[in-house]
């Protein structure tokens, strides 16, 4: 029997699964807690420039941009996760030792090509999008300096999903929060200090990401690490690439899917004025502090439900997504209460912009009537993508936006007369009915082994 502070026993043994869920997640938590507050400093800085509600819109519409570009990144990292998982709790670490090689070797490939289309597709897309004058500029500037970080934020999610199969969330936080840090620092002096602007504040998450890859590359390839490198561990077998790319494709196609779905949105909400896209900006970044325990919870589940599902154990795996779901809902719904008498107090930190105000006010009144419904549709992801049923994930995260939030913010947009009120009406709306369906394909999951354990 394993150490009970192994994550393996963790994963695999513990009887108390919340207690196990919270050795496990609360490191997550505590990252992304961070990375919260890493984006509410840069939204601080950029909202005391002269040209605050511009700048604010433009870095708000690049991230769905931003996100198709990460978006085979995140396929390859579920995937590695879901098939990495499953061989450690079946006992085959030399397998999961060949998938984590793929997984750095594509990477890097990726993350140059990536690199290059990024910077030089940028104007076509921001132009497509109607971003104009301020906005135009500021939304250039941010995602052509962050191009340069596409590398190095390919090889940390390989890195990342390499620890996550192991049960070990602690590592990659330590590293992600030494980036956060970095990048806070360097953004008070590059933007307050140097006057650098969204310039300062994109190269300052560059500079941060860049400096944790040489830890990544020292754990994927030390001698004492479980799932250490080796050269002969890069001899990638034709029908092993094959098999993680047929794995990813639903997750990537999502993420891709997903992310081009939230670039309409963008455009959507843009075409109501500059004062509106900065204020679902600040929405999304207040929203984004309740969402902390939530992804925490759906990042650690699937690693429960791999390692479970390798193992052969389905009641655990089952008995895990019913531990994430209670302790997802609960906090969710807490959080929202919290931040429901203070939110105006929060915003008011954020922008200087009376009219950006109001509308943030009123998007917010949403954002936190719906967040349960985020924390169970997180943890179905969680599920859906431990289990190696990714085309789950693409189903309901592809839907979502497509078939059900943009054709409504259409409807409501031409043939009502609700305004910018149609576009949270839409969100809630799709967040409400994609949950019947993920339920429909939760219950086809028979929480046995499919993935390629030889």
């Amino acid at each position: 029997m394993k150490q009970k502070s192994d994550k393996s026993y963790l994963l695999l043994h513990e009887p108390n699964l919340y207690k196990a869920f919270f050795t496990l997640a609360w490191p997550v938590m505590l990252s992304n807690m961070l990375k919260s507050f890493h984006d509410l400093v840069d939204t601080y800085f950029i909202g005391q420039l002269p040209n605050s509600v511009a700048a604010q819109a433009g870095i708000s519409i690049t991230w769905p941009l931003f996100s198709i570009f990460l978006a085979l990144s995140t396929g390859l990292s579920v995937a590695g996760v879901a098939i990495m998982s499953q061989h450690l709790g079946a006992g085959n670490e030399a397998a999961a030792k060949r998938y984590s090689s793929m997984l750095l070797t594509l990477s890097v490939g990726l993350g140059l090509l990536f690199n290059v289309v990024m910077y030089f597709a940028s104007p076509l897309v921001l132009t497509l999008m109607g971003a104009e004058d301020g906005v135009y500029d500021a939304a250039l500037t941010y995602l052509r300096v962050r191009s340069f970080e596409m590398v190095f934020l390919f090889v940390f999610a390989s890195f990342q999903a390499s620890r996550q199969s192991q049960g070990d969330t602690t590592t990659p936080v330590i590293l992600s929060t030494t980036a956060i840090f970095i990048n806070i620092v360097l953004t008070a002096w590059f933007v307050k200090g140097l006057g650098w602007g969204v310039f300062g504040a994109s190269f300052a998450t560059t500079i941060g990401q860049i400096a944790v890859t040489p830890p990544c590359l020292y754990y994927l390839f030390h001698p004492k690490e479980k799932l250490c490198l080796r050269k002969p561990d890069f001899n990638i077998q034709s029908h092993e690439l094959q098999f993680l790319i047929h794995t990813a494709v639903p997750s990537a196609t999502s993420s891709a899917f997903s992310s081009f779905g939230f670039l309409i949105l963008q455009t959507m909400v843009l075409s109501y004025g500059d004062e509106v896209a900065a204020a679902f900006s600040l929405g999304n970044k207040v929203s984004n502090l309740l969402l902390i325990p939530i992804s925490a919870m759906a990042f650690t589940l699937a690693a429960f439900i791999g390692q479970n599902i390798g193992a052969e154990n389905p009641g655990r795996a089952r008995k895990s997504y019913r531990t994430s779901r209670n302790i997802a809902v609960a906090m969710s719904t807490v959080g929202s209460l919290l931040i429901w008498p203070i939110r105006e107090n929060i915003l008011q930190l954020l922008t200087n912009d009376a009219t950006t105000l109001s509308i943030a006010m009123e998007y917010m009144f949403w954002v936190l009537l719906t967040q349960p419904l985020m924390s169970l549709f997180q943890n179905y992801i969680g599920v859906f993508n431990g289990s190696g049923n990714t085309r789950f994930s693409f189903v309901v995260e592809t839907a979502r936006l497509w078939a059900i939030r943009l054709p409504l913010i259409l409807f409501f947009k031409n043939f009502t007369d609700l305004g910018r009120s149609g576009i949270w009406m839409a969100m809630v709306i799709s967040n409400l009915i994609i949950l019947i369906l993920a339920e429909v394909l939760f219950k086809k999951i028979d929480f046995k082994p499919k993935l390629m354990l030889d």
